[in-house]
């Protein structure tokens, strides 16, 4: 049920569709109630300085992601930067699904917004062709040691209601993941093992 769950919440596929310019995105995003987003978040022992940098170097998600095995910036924008591409693959030969992200905004240890799209080679992408997710990684500084990190995602009510609905039976597996990804990172910053393990299909 873990993978079934995780592929419908993101079966969204490229066709004649073309993905909003990052602008639009944001406009987009900003205007929802991210009071219906899936939340998740972790108090972390580190600055929020520390917390900020670690999470936006993506060389770095091989070391907490439960689900994706790496993630490759794209030629272009450098990436973090807004419209900065990124590609995130389920294994690490690049075989099979893969799925493709780009920042849409980046407020220094405060907020960054990423715009999930694109999904290949996962099965019935063809149920809701031209779907995209946003999601959100808020930063919070409780004190100089400190720092509360959220993950949230939310998909957009423009598209198909297909997708929609994906999306809302994916809600409790989505929460799962974001947790040990979570916790992952709290790990990795905090200097202790890891608590999650890759999870192959």
């Amino acid at each position: 049920m873990l993978k079934i769950f995780t592929i419908l919440a993101m079966t969204f596929t490229f066709s004649a569709w073309a993905l909003p310019t990052p602008e639009e995105l944001l406009i987009e995003a900003n205007s929802l109630d991210w009071n219906d987003a899936v939340t998740t978040t972790i108090k972390i022992n580190a600055p929020v300085s520390v917390v900020w940098k670690y999470a936006s170097d993506s060389t770095k998600a091989n070391d907490w992601s439960i689900y994706f095995d790496h993630i490759s910036p794209l030629p272009g924008i450098p990436d973090g930067k807004i419209g900065a591409l990124r590609r995130c693959f389920r294994n690490k030969d690049e075989t099979g699904p893969y799925w493709d992200e780009v920042t849409t905004e980046s407020v220094p240890e405060t907020r960054r917004q990423i715009t999930t799209y694109g999904l290949k080679n996962f099965p019935m992408n063809f149920l809701s062709d031209g779907q995209y997710v946003f999601v959100r990684q808020l930063y919070k500084a409780i004190d100089d040691k400190t720092t509360e990190m959220t993950f949230q995602a939310r998909t957009s009510p423009s598209r198909t209601w297909m997708g929609r609905l994906a999306f809302w039976f994916s809600k409790g597996e989505t929460s799962r993941i974001f947790l040990a990804n979570l916790e992952n990172i709290k790990a990795n910053i905090e200097g202790t093992p890891r608590p999650h393990p890759w999870e192959a299909d």
